[in-house]
């Protein structure tokens, strides 16, 4: 039996459908039932029999914030892949993001050794990895740096690999995986898919920080792999390019059929817009969609090695273009609907 925590989120359901479609035997975490129609709708990308597979899963709820309801869900599972994770880079978010990310993951490995799993698959980010003063690309060896501008979404991703290197410390087969930014269809509006969301509804600025950026479908062919290969005690960097945000949403706005953005927002623009969003937020008393970590993040450049993941699983990453042109024509077609 294989356990999917975050089994209703991008990555999750994307990996559940997977699975199930390799006639795995399939437990799956949820916490908010009306969320299993996101599996249903990536389930749908993959077969014309969606339902049929659903119904194959064996859902169970449980909060990996809350040990005790992991307890029935996690007997007679042999081997876990924990994608649940919080992805917000909103400083009021801190304590959602240490419960979950940090506290949930610790969590999961208690759990995990308490019921004699075989193994586990934990997903990590790159955002716990950060460039060396002599290197320009990071790679598996790049080392954690305590520093002011660290966001609570980066030390909270860092302190949930801790736990999982713990668990591998106390006899718990476990590989970590760190995957840049995610290309996928579905959950829109969620996470890495709000970039997605945004360039079809228009944007009128684009900013030059660059990043990695990686096919959902890769990410999952990799932790399947990686799983059946028992690479223990390892890390993979999953990243397919290192791209601009300024190529990927221009890219994006033409699969859209939407004007280029043209205005580059950099420091002054960025801090203006912060301010601005702020105040606006203040009277529609709603958080403001622009904060400090957005705007480090938009503009910093970092630089993923993929190398290790290639030549180990003698593999080969889809193209950022291939992988925006797919998630663009699937939103079309989810709008359509």
């Amino acid at each position: 039996m294989i356990l999917v925590t975050g089994a209703t989120g991008l990555l999750g359901s994307h990996l559940t459908a997977a699975l199930l479609l390799q006639n795995k035997n399939v437990r799956a975490l949820y916490r908010d039932k009306s969320k299993i129609e996101n599996t249903k709708q990536i389930l749908s990308y993959y077969t014309n029999d969606a339902e049929k597979y659903l119904s194959q899963i064996e859902w169970h709820e449980a909060d990996v914030t809350d040990y005790f309801s992991l307890q029935e869900a996690f007997t007679g599972v042999t081997e876990v892949y924990h994608c649940a994770g919080l992805v917000s880079f909103d400083q009021n978010d801190s304590k959602q993001l240490y419960a979950i990310n940090a506290e949930g993951t610790a969590h999961i490995i208690n759990t995990c050794l308490d019921k004699g799993v075989q193994k586990i698959c934990h997903v990590s980010s790159v955002t716990t990895l950060q460039v060396q003063t002599h290197k320009k690309y990071i790679d598996e060896f790049s080392i954690w740096k305590t520093a002011s501008g660290n966001s609570s979404y980066a030390i909270t991703k860092y302190r949930g690999e801790f736990e999982a290197w713990r668990g591998a410390a106390e006899g718990l087969n476990v590989l970590v995986v760190n995957p840049s930014v995610i290309l996928g269809a579905g959950c829109w509006g969620q996470s890495s898919t709000q970039l997605i969301t945004r360039c079809h509804k228009g944007l009128l600025v684009y900013t030059e920080g660059i990043t990695g950026f990686v096919d959902v479908r890769d990410v999952v062919y990799c932790m399947i792999k990686l799983m059946g290969e028992n690479k223990f005690g390892q890390r993979y960097i999953l990243n397919a390019e290192n791209c601009s945000f300024k190529e990927v949403t221009h890219q994006l706005q033409k699969n859209f059929g939407k004007p280029i953005s043209k205005i580059k927002a950099g420091t002054f623009l960025l801090n203006a817009a912060l301010v601005t969003n702020a105040i606006k937020s203040l009277f529609a008393q709603k958080r403001p969609v622009i904060n400090k970590s957005t705007i480090q993040t938009l503009q910093s450049k970092s630089y993923y090695d993929n190398t290790k993941a290639c030549r180990e699983l003698d593999f080969k990453f889809r193209v950022v273009n291939e992988s925006l042109t797919y998630v663009a024509d699937l939103y079309k077609s989810h709008k359509l609907h």
